[in-house]
């Protein structure tokens, strides 16, 4: 572990029916865990309302006592499934409680899982790795792979298998005779989890999966393997990713292909300090609400952009994708300055803006800026 500053590391879990911390400060060997926010108003329930996000996060962090005006605080929030709204709510709540906007991030609850994974020791993860939930209703199987063969190494989360155990599943049986059917259906399904899977070790997450239904199922889930019952792997997860991005955790030699993950670079050839070089705007391998790359530069005579991205695949070849600026007054040779920024809405969707700067004194800006959507 690397030496660090007065940093606090929150990772946060919300979901409909609670909300979990998992905290680490310099004083702590390893992350700890508060008890389970309950009874607050349910997330995302208000989540229209920023102002209510505000406050409820403020709850979730209330019984901290070691955040002073003098600690670098980095928040992760991990949640079930994530987009660009739940992403911007998020974050806007966090700013306006004064965290940084640099130093807060998100993600869902399977990357949560990989990265409370490959943190514990290395023996429980050398092999499959099971994750077993229960959400609205539905019974999940997932499987965390990690492709050793190639450098680096490729993780990926999976769903192997779903089962509904709804009351319209129960069909009206008693409770013993549902006990025996959900034992049976939960067999099933550990069945299509593990064929042809040397898995090392399973997560139960969640209260749902009880010994007193689950005998037989249990039984055949611990034979040859470990299992483990909790419900904090996701903000524990989180915790460790959020110390991972603030340099405090060194970043394990492995890429997490997520479901959020932007899966190609992005740059430009440049002039830089006389010479032709590549300059990188985006790296693959980041979460796409992480990307947010701000840079300005001057061009010569071009009336247009030309921007390169290449897949992770170093043997595909690149795409040129070019940006036309009409409307770009006509100045002489490098007295233009022109603000590029990239960020992206979604894994596979790009957001170029160019922004005339005019230059300094000698020419005003023009005011004018242009956009493109790049979709992969």
């Amino acid at each position: 572990m690397i030496q660090a500053k007065d940093e606090l590391i929150l990772g946060i879990d919300l979901n409909s029916e609670y909300a979990q911390v998992t905290w680490w400060h310099q004083s702590l060997k390893e992350p700890e865990t508060l008890g389970v926010h309950e009874g607050l108003q349910p997330f995302p329930a208000g989540m229209e309302d920023e102002d209510a996000l505000t406050d409820y996060l403020r709850l979730c962090i209330a019984d901290l006592k070691l955040l002073t005006d003098h600690t670098i605080l980095h928040v992760m929030v991990t949640v079930r499934q994530l987009d660009e709204a739940l992403n911007q709510v998020i974050v806007g709540a966090l700013q306006r409680l004064g965290v940084d906007r640099k130093r807060i991030y998100v993600q869902d609850y399977q990357s949560s899982f990989y990265y409370h994974t490959v943190n514990q020791k290395k023996e429980l993860w050398m092999q499959d790795v099971a994750l077993f939930t229960c959400e609205a209703g539905d019974v999940n199987g997932y499987v965390l792979q990690i492709d050793r063969s190639k450098k680096p190494a490729i993780a990926a989360v999976e769903l192997i298998a779903r089962q509904p155990m709804t009351e319209e599943v129960r069909a009206g049986r008693s409770e013993e005779d549902w006990n025996k059917e959900k034992d049976r259906l939960f067999f099933e399904l550990l069945k299509k989890v593990f064929e042809r899977r040397t898995v090392s070790v399973s997560y139960l997450m969640g209260d749902f999966f009880n010994k007193s239904w689950a005998t037989r199922s249990v039984q055949f889930l611990c034979t040859g393997r470990r299992a483990y019952q909790g419900m904090n792997l996701y903000s524990r997860g989180a915790c460790y990713a959020a110390m991972e991005r603030a340099g405090i955790l060194a970043s394990q030699d492995i890429i997490y292909v997520g479901l959020d993950m932007v899966e190609r670079n992005i740059g430009m050839e440049m002039r830089v300090r006389g010479k032709e070089t590549y300059y990188p705007l985006v790296n693959a391998g980041v979460n796409w609400y992480e990307v947010h790359h701000v840079c300005e530069f001057i061009p010569l005579k071009e009336r247009e952009i030309r921007l390169i991205s290449r897949p992770m695949d170093p043997m595909t070849d690149p795409t040129v994708h070019t940006m036309r600026l009409p409307g770009l007054p006509k100045r002489p040779d490098r007295a233009t300055r022109l603000r590029l920024t990239v960020y992206f809405t979604s894994p596979t969707h790009c957001r170029v803006e160019v922004e005339d700067l005019g230059f300094g004194g000698l020419y005003k800006s023009s005011g004018m800026s242009w956009s493109r959507d790049i979709r992969f």
